[in-house]
């Protein structure tokens, strides 16, 4: 093709044909223009297919992340539910006239239940490492980022707030219960299937231990309104993502 021009062009300056050249020289300038044009269209065309390929399985990967946090939630609501239900137990005999324990098998079960210590973390996630990165632009979709970005703060949040509070309340109620205060309780409690009468008897009169138990009872209350919040955010962007990308998560 290259040569097929050089011929023309040497063709019209051998006759002499100056103004037809100089024409001629301006098309061919004007279709090399041209071509590289289409070829930078076409390149980009391409890197945006890349980009948006890439959006897509992001997605797909902040789906399936959602649906794990979900899983991690409903195991927290579970751990408070059991601490909550052992406490307020506790609590009834100690509230109770005469104090008085006829089942010492299920008051041992119930009485490490306010103490039990379970931590609450999560994984970094896609969404992390594409905020982390700079990168979040990529899922095209602003409303979608500022709900995730929100999701994920309000879960670091209630994670900072139960480890500041709720997780000390739990050591100091062990040390109280334990003169030990460290790992041999653990050890005490997996051992004991049933409390002597003797301890039940000292544990149910300590003022400092009911005022903890009392501490434990409202931290559950409020974390569990909190982690049901939480949950129902990731339902909601759960959701949203399978309206608006239907085929993207079915597949």
């Amino acid at each position: 093709m290259i040569k097929f021009f050089r011929k023309i062009r040497q063709n019209l300056l051998m006759e002499n044909k100056t103004g037809k050249y100089f024409k001629y020289a301006i098309g061919e300038i004007i279709l090399v223009v041209i071509g590289i044009l289409i070829a930078l269209q076409i390149n980009n065309w391409n890197e945006n297919r890349k980009i948006e390929q890439s959006g897509k399985e992001y997605i797909k990967e902040i789906y399936k992340d959602l649906k794990i946090e979900i899983s991690n939630i409903d195991e927290i609501l579970n751990s408070l539910s059991d601490q909550y239900n052992g406490t307020e137990y506790v609590l009834n005999v100690f509230e109770s006239k005469n104090k008085v324990v006829k089942d010492t098998i299920l008051f041992t079960k119930n009485h490490w239940a306010p103490s039990r210590l379970f931590i609450i973390e999560r994984d970094l996630n896609t969404f992390d490492k594409l905020k982390s990165s700079g990168q979040s632009s990529l899922l095209k979709n602003d409303s979608l980022s500022n709900l995730l970005d929100k999701f994920y703060k309000n879960f670091d949040i209630r994670i900072s707030n139960f480890k500041e509070y709720p997780l000390q309340i739990r050591m100091d109620l062990r040390r109280a219960a334990f003169p030990i205060g460290n790992m041999n309780d653990f050890k005490y409690e997996m051992e004991n299937s049933k409390l002597s009468s003797a301890f039940i008897k000292e544990f149910l009169n300590n003022e400092v231990i009911y005022k903890y138990l009392l501490s434990i009872l409202k931290t559950c209350r409020y974390n569990t309104n909190f982690f049901k919040e939480l949950k129902n955010e990731a339902l909601h962007l759960i959701n949203l993502m399978e309206v608006e990308y239907p085929r993207l998560i079915n597949k």
